[in-house]
């Protein structure tokens, strides 16, 4: 069994068992290595301690109980917090608010429609089947939630531009090809991406997708900077691009594509899972993006199981 698939077994069992006592000694013997170097590998490829992905897999058990209406306080116990303060402490540095509030929306409207983003646990979320227009209109309140600033005469430019590129093609679900990139830069402008990146995330695909992407580039809507974006998300493709903007919009990308994998071959679910898992997941933590490394974990396991 190589690193990468010691790691996955790793990540997977702390996530089963985030309720029992994990040690960095007792973890690093379970899968055979010294617990130095097994810190230092643990920290290399999944981008954070080991003890912290611990912590961060424990409060992420404990917020999918609270918010299916468990009680605050049971729940930080199993999770092997001591004391209701000091689980809110960590809960309210992890979510940006206390679990009481998650606790409060179990009982109200919206948990019953399961709207989790309002709660922001997850990145925004658009139903299956959303038509283009729907997502696109989504998209610039997104941006003003943000605080984002934009010119909204580009971004109409751009998503006109993009509708050429990706214009009578459609995805395995039967939608218009273009929800994807939509969807894409929807997440970007959640995770609080500039203009240029959410508009490059609008155009991702132009290099698959397009007979003559060089002619789009050169279009007016695209600036200097989402000119570089795209191309250096180009090079991403093979792994060698460390532009954060780049890396962004490959999670965008990702995160979108595990939401409707179930359009796509059952036979590399596993797959594609477990290199959400083993890739993705790390790259969202190096960026600081806990949302998506969240939700990242839950879909991996979700179809690793299947």
């Amino acid at each position: 069994m190589g690193q990468k698939d010691i790691l996955m077994e790793c990540a997977l069992y702390i996530r089963s068992h985030a309720k029992e006592p994990l040690s960095i000694q007792g973890l690093a013997e379970q899968f055979g290595y010294s617990a130095c170097h097994f810190s230092r590998m643990f920290r290399a490829e999944m981008g954070v301690t080991l003890m912290d992905y611990v912590k961060q897999q424990r409060l992420f058990g404990a917020a999918r109980e609270i918010r299916e209406g468990r009680k605050i306080l049971d729940t930080a116990l199993d999770y092997g917090y001591e004391t209701h303060s000091g689980f809110t402490r960590a809960f309210r540095a992890q979510f940006g608010y206390s679990p009481a509030l998650l606790r409060a929306f179990h009982v109200g409207e919206a948990f019953e429609k399961g709207d989790w983003e309002n709660m922001g646990l997850y990145l925004r979320e658009t139903p299956v089947h959303a038509l283009p227009n729907e997502i696109y209109a989504l998209l610039f309140d997104v941006l003003d939630e943000a605080g984002t600033e934009y010119e909204k005469k580009h971004l109409e430019a751009v998503y006109e531009l993009a509708e050429h590129v990706y214009k009578g093609k459609k995805r395995r679900s039967g939608d218009d090809y273009v929800t994807h990139p939509l969807n894409t830069a929807l997440i970007l402008a959640d995770m609080g991406a500039d203009e240029d990146t959410v508009c490059a995330g609008l155009l991702h695909d132009i290099w698959e997708m397009a007979d003559e992407p060089e002619m789009y580039l050169s279009d007016p809507a695209v600036t200097p900077a989402m000119n570089e974006i795209l191309r250096e998300y180009r090079a991403f493709e093979k792994y060698v691009s460390c532009d954060e903007r780049v890396v962004l919009i490959a999670l965008a990308d990702r995160l979108h594509n595990m939401r409707t994998i179930d359009f796509v071959d059952p036979a590399t679910w596993k797959e594609r899972a477990k290199m959400t898992l083993e890739v993705f997941g790390p790259m969202a933590a190096e960026c600081g993006k806990v949302k998506c490394r969240m939700e990242f974990d839950d879909l991996a396991e979700r179809y690793l199981k299947e």
